[in-house]
């Protein structure tokens, strides 16, 4: 395949840093669906990303060149099982656990199994690298069910043992935010016979909404002594629920694994709507068909990555 080339150097140059920070990814679970890949990119030092309407293109790099590498997933069993057969690089983890919902949480794991998985990334490592993610909250019905159907993905008793469970831990804070739209995961919802509530922050009503859920989100996670933060939910810092926070946070990875990583904000994500995300490479691809697809095999009706 001819693909564009670039590699790690003159991207961190790009990005104003000594290191790149590589992403697995916003794109696709690829620490559960496509390891063999990740793996086998981090050992010769060869991926090919591709982002939202653009080609395939290829980075190269040595594990001298990366910072460190986020790995975002639903299960990390997979991961877990195979974790030694990569040396040289730090990695951090962002781990989004969903209560369970036969609708909204249709095949990722348990929350039983994912609780044992979050204890083990702990135990490998400091539990500063290990994000834990209970996003996005969601309202939904089946469609052509009546007003009263409506419910959501979470509530207080859901949410408790995934917090008592990162406070034990020694994880201090949790991260959420509210399912926006967008027009494929609409699309998707639909298909499924599924009607999901896409709040407006401009409509008072619905304002009104999120303010309870981030509320019912953060009140929980008080009790177990863990602070509430969202990245690109500016009504949490604004309703004084809780912090801005990040999916990639620079300083912070500069502060868990030493200097290097870039601390700029990445104009790329939806700085505009909050994201507090600072530059990073995804290495995940949003390709359609055949063997360059990196498709999702949780197929949760809320999510905008490839089902």
């Amino acid at each position: 395949m001819n693909a564009p080339v670039r590699t790690a150097r003159e991207l961190a140059d790009g990005h104003g840093a000594e290191k790149l920070v590589l992403v697995a990814s916003r794109r696709t679970d690829m620490p559960r669906f496509h390891l063999d890949e990740l793996l086998g990119g981090l050992r010769h030092g060869v991926l090919h990303p591709q982002g939202p309407r653009q080609p395939v293109w290829e980075l190269r790099f040595t594990p001298a060149d990366i910072h460190s590498v986020g790995l975002w997933s639903q299960d990390f069993g997979p991961w877990l099982a195979r974790r030694r057969e990569i040396e040289g690089y730090r990695f951090w983890y962002r781990f989004t656990i969903l209560p369970d919902d036969p609708v909204c949480k249709p095949r990722a794991p348990g929350v039983t199994e994912q609780l044992d998985r979050l204890a083990a990334l702990c135990e490998s490592g400091p539990p500063e690298a290990v994000f834990v993610f209970i996003d996005p909250l969601v309202r939904y019905r089946t469609a052509g069910e009546g007003e009263a159907s409506w419910r959501y993905n979470f509530s207080a008793e859901s949410l408790a043992p995934i917090l008592r469970a990162a406070g034990r831990l020694g994880i201090r804070h949790v991260t959420t935010s509210i399912v926006d739209r967008y027009a494929r995961a609409e699309r998707r919802a639909r298909e499924r016979g599924v009607e999901i509530h896409f709040p407006d922050p401009a409509d008072p009503a619905d304002r009104a909404e999120m303010r309870r859920m981030l509320a019912a989100v953060r009140d929980a996670a008080a009790s177990c002594g863990l602070a509430l933060r969202s990245c690109c939910e500016p009504l949490l810092a604004q309703e004084g629920l809780g912090a801005r926070g990040s999916c990639v946070d620079g300083p912070a990875l500069v502060a868990l694994f030493g200097p290097g990583a870039s601390t700029r904000p990445d104009r790329g994500q939806r700085h505009k709507h909050g994201c507090g995300c600072t530059v990073a490479v995804d290495v995940g691809r949003y390709a359609e068909h055949g063997s360059w697809s990196h498709h999702c095999g949780h197929d949760c009706p809320q999510c905008y990555a490839r089902p």
